[in-house]
């Protein structure tokens, strides 16, 4: 097992000192591998720790291989990479392909692709507000809006997998619309709505424990509007959440001018007040 990833000035490993003298996110990484191991999920290769499991796309039924924990230092090792999926692919020989999480916004070589980049909102301290009268105005969604919502959020589902039927009924859309922490909010302009932020209040990561609130769409129809209305979106979205890390996520679909603009999308964001957390790669055999 590889424990100089989890060395500190403090020469003992993880498991050597006491739990009160590791830090939280020891005793958060440690219970979690403790939960996996139990599962019989836990995994080696070339010394570096790993987490995998069978994962079905609920949108496209591709059978793929989730690996939601990795050790540090696999993801910078270009042999322990391609050992990994070699590893994989004999033992898990139906799956398609593998998504990798990586911390952080390392890059990864080929074969692997970005397929979800999670992203977390940090606003800049001491901007300049606005003296001019903003066009867009948001407000709390209603349940009179449910319906709008819904189809914001098909829309988004089908722009996220192009070429893919996404039924409008689908169970990964119904979750959402129904999840109790779901805060929604409207964009409208002279009272007319354009679209809506999507909030989920109450999550929680599985890997580091950490609570959070995730932002999982904002779609807006009128282009002449959307970039002040996503600006008001976010804000109210992080006003509303205050207290957890408000976080969300830029797909990477596999079509290529798609991905480009995807890649635009992400970078703008980093340019502005988001930074990269964690991301999921992905590698077909």
């Amino acid at each position: 097992m590889n424990t100089t990833e989890w060395h500190t000035t403090d020469e003992r490993t993880a498991d050597e000192r006491t739990a009160d003298e590791r830090t939280a996110d020891e005793r958060t990484a440690d219970d979690y591998l403790e939960r996996a191991r139990q599962a019989g999920l836990v995994a080696e290769v070339r010394g570096h720790r790993y987490v995998a499991d069978r994962y079905d796309d609920p949108f496209t039924d591709r059978r793929q291989i989730l690996v939601e924990y990795c050790d540090p230092g696999l993801p910078a090792d270009a042999a322990a990479l391609g050992a990994l999926r070699d590893q994989l692919r004999e033992h898990h020989a139906t799956a398609e392909a593998v998504l990798l999480r990586v911390t952080g916004g390392a890059a990864l070589p080929a074969p692997w692709r970005p397929r979800l980049t999670y992203i977390c909102h940090e606003p800049s301290a001491g901007t300049t507000p606005s003296h001019t009268r903003p066009a867009v105005s948001v407000r709390p969604a209603t349940p009179d809006d449910d319906a709008l919502v819904h189809d914001w959020l098909v829309q988004a589902f089908r722009n996220a997998y192009p070429g893919q039927e996404v039924d409008a009924h689908h169970s990964g859309i119904e979750a959402v619309v129904a999840n109790p922490g779901r805060l929604s909010f409207i964009a409208q302009v002279a009272g007319v709505p354009i679209g809506h932020g999507t909030v989920l209040a109450d999550e929680r990561d599985e890997v580091t424990g950490e609570a959070f609130a995730e932002l999982v769409d904002i779609l807006i129809d009128d282009a002449e509007h959307r970039r002040e209305a996503t600006s008001a979106l976010v804000d109210a979205a992080a006003r509303a959440t205050a207290g957890r890390r408000l976080c969300g996520h830029v797909v990477h679909p596999h079509e290529p001018g798609q991905a480009r603009q995807a890649d635009v999308v992400l970078q703008t964001l980093l340019s502005a007040d988001w930074s990269v957390d964690h991301a999921f790669w992905e590698s077909t055999w």
